[in-house]
């Protein structure tokens, strides 16, 4: 299928509806604190195999929680609870290093690895205000979390790692359970390292999701983001 290819000095994304089958939109373009904002608002999301040009993707369906109709099972909430400590940005580049750790494997570079350049944009992120991390621990060390991008009332997730069972678990539900005490109105599980078994997914139309995009980028353009 075909697909576009952007120069580095491309300013904007094509529509996201000329993305081919399996969402492949368009490949190529600088990765930037600005791109990336850029392709969360127009519903797109980046992903690439770290020796290889930058892949720009919208899928259709998307794949999303709606917070707002999400039922936590107490019982498992609270076991988890008893087992782990949790935190909240408390320690957002610890837990980049542990997606690294878990991700980049050697030998076996594909497109889950978090490279330098990533983890330099996420941090510049952090320190905007706009990217955010839940932190899992066990004893004192982390053993599990996840991190992705907060804009206005969506959650953009990005990686999700746990060496103990249950750690992700809990990090996800603590993730869901914030978002509807903050009334946010989706999070994104745009990358197969976020899916979480025993979690309710739902599916959007790709034109409705990239509307929703559109929509709290303009309404929350100069209102800073509550997480």
């Amino acid at each position: 299928m075909p697909y576009f290819e952007l120069k580095k000095d491309d300013k904007s994304f094509p529509p996201a509806y000329f993305a081919d089958i399996e969402g492949l939109l368009a490949v190529g373009g600088t990765m930037s604190v600005e791109r990336l904002l850029l392709a969360y608002n127009s519903g797109i999301f980046y992903w690439h195999y770290p020796l290889k040009h930058i892949k720009w993707w919208s899928p259709d369906p998307r794949v999303v929680v709606k917070p707002e109709s999400f039922e936590i099972n107490e019982s498992r909430w609270e076991s988890l609870n008893k087992e782990f400590t949790l935190t909240t940005d408390t320690d957002f580049e610890q837990v980049l290093r542990g997606c690294q750790q878990v991700y980049n494997v050697d030998g076996q570079m594909d497109n889950r690895w978090l490279t330098e350049r990533m983890v330099r944009i996420f941090l510049e992120l952090r320190s905007k205000g706009l990217a955010h991390s839940v932190e899992i621990w066990r004893d004192g060390g982390l053993v599990g979390g996840l991190f992705g991008v907060a804009i206005g009332k969506l959650f953009f997730g990005e990686y999700l790692f746990s060496t103990m069972e249950g750690a992700d678990e809990l990090a996800v539900l603590h993730l869901i359970t914030k978002l509807k005490n903050q009334n946010y109105r989706l999070l994104d599980m745009q990358k197969a390292t976020f899916f979480f078994p025993g979690i309710e997914y739902d599916e959007i139309p790709r034109l409705e999701y990239v509307d929703i995009c559109k929509e709290n980028a303009l309404e929350y353009k100069d209102v800073p983001t509550e997480f």
